[in-house]
């Protein structure tokens, strides 16, 4: 879209904001339902994708960490100067290299289970000189091997979850992928391994494996030596039958609470953002982030 279409448009959707905010919930509804009578028409085509896309938005459906409040989280955590982090299902380091320009004191961890994308992600690595260690190996509720569908489509599709793959074709454009077996362990046993005593801040986006790579820190949740952990929630969790429900249960009989991570707009300032965690039940592709009950300077991000 050229430039002065887009800054065109911008101003329009600015106005019809005020607008709509004057008119009555009743008023809202007949204005949508009269302006998509004519269905075929390109504009109204236009207009029901842009209000998709604003709902998307709105949930906070968006994967750069830019945007979608995780790197303003970091901003936030640095004050606590986190040592110990580890970042599972790293994919080529995006959220790894945040963590290194966000956390200076922080020794990151990362986790990549697919071998092609692996590669990458040491790639990015080299610079930090030993401040970034990849493993090219995934964490979960086992030790051994597992089945692991790759994809050369899109570094983000692979997964050890089958059911993935179909969410991944019409979401990330895959239109073919293969089985082959990739090493996995447990939390318990890397920590243990490498004699990590504590994790400040655990990231987890396994693609629907969530819930087993937090079953495989159960040592770990019982000597209350994590933190702060983010996991992400989506459209393959549900396809497994893992509800949101099970992470609200599994987090508070480990003492954590739970709640959304996404950019809030001050109200004294549009311009100056900041993270809230929101304690709800709003179900989106937005990361998830559960603090410690027990260290309660954490509290002041809730605010």
């Amino acid at each position: 879209m050229p430039n002065v279409t887009r800054l065109a448009a911008k101003a329009g959707v600015t106005i019809l904001k005020h607008l709509l905010a004057r008119l009555s919930p009743g008023d809202r509804s007949w204005l949508a339902r009269h302006v998509v009578q004519e269905r075929a028409a390109n504009g109204v085509r236009a207009l029901v994708d842009f209000s998709y896309g604003t709902i998307r938005g709105w949930k906070n459906s968006e994967f750069s960490i830019d945007i979608n409040g995780e790197a303003v989280l970091m901003q936030q955590l640095s004050q606590f100067s986190p040592c110990t982090v580890l970042d599972v299902g790293a994919n080529v380091g995006d959220w790894s290299l945040a963590a290194m320009r966000y956390l200076p004191d922080a020794t990151v961890h990362a986790f990549e289970i697919a071998p092609a994308t692996s590669a990458k992600l040491v790639a990015n690595a080299t610079p930090f000189d030993g401040r970034l260690i990849v493993n090219a190996f995934g964490l979960g509720d086992m030790k051994g091997e597992i089945t692991l569908y790759y994809t050369s489509e899109s570094d983000t599709a692979s997964s050890t979850v089958r059911l993935a793959m179909d969410i991944a074709k019409p979401n990330h454009g895959v239109t073919h992928f293969e089985e082959m077996k990739a090493a996995i362990t447990t939390g318990h046993a890397y920590v243990s391994e490498h004699g990590i005593t504590h994790i400040d801040f655990l990231k987890i986006d396994v693609e629907g494996a969530e819930l087993s790579v937090l079953n495989s820190f159960a040592d770990t949740f019982a000597r209350k030596a994590i933190d702060v952990i983010q996991f992400e929630y989506g459209q393959v969790n549900l396809r497994t039958r893992v509800f949101l429900e099970d992470f609200y249960r599994f987090f508070p009989r480990m003492a954590f609470s739970l709640g959304n991570c996404c950019l809030m707009a001050s109200r004294s300032s549009p311009s100056s953002w900041q993270t809230r965690i929101l304690l709800d039940l709003i179900s989106s592709h937005a990361a998830r982030i559960a603090s410690i009950w027990s260290r309660p300077s954490f509290a002041s991000l809730c605010r």
